[in-house]
């Protein structure tokens, strides 16, 4: 048994982020729960992007270019053509 919901860790997380003054995390849920009830309840505990199952592989990846996760080929080319290292894929 989990020790609490994907929920209670994002409030959790938040809430540290806060006490911490950090930079806060991109959150993402994927769920095979819907409806807007849980999706409010989602972006309320701090969610950043309420996603559902099931996902296609490329709607995966183009939710984490949206949040900034994943770099889109754009800003991979202006990088390069920067002569900046890229350490993260």
């Amino acid at each position: 048994m989990p020790v609490m919901t994907g929920l209670e860790s994002t409030r959790h997380i938040r809430a540290f982020e806060r006490k911490k003054k950090v930079e806060p995390v991109t959150i993402i849920t994927l769920t095979g729960l819907s409806g807007p009830e849980i999706e409010h309840d989602a972006y309320v505990s701090g969610v950043d992007l309420f996603l559902t199952r099931p996902l296609k592989l490329q709607g995966l990846v183009d939710a984490l270019k949206m949040t900034g996760v994943v770099k889109t080929e754009e800003e991979d080319e202006a990088k390069s053509e920067n002569g900046e290292a890229d350490c993260h894929t």
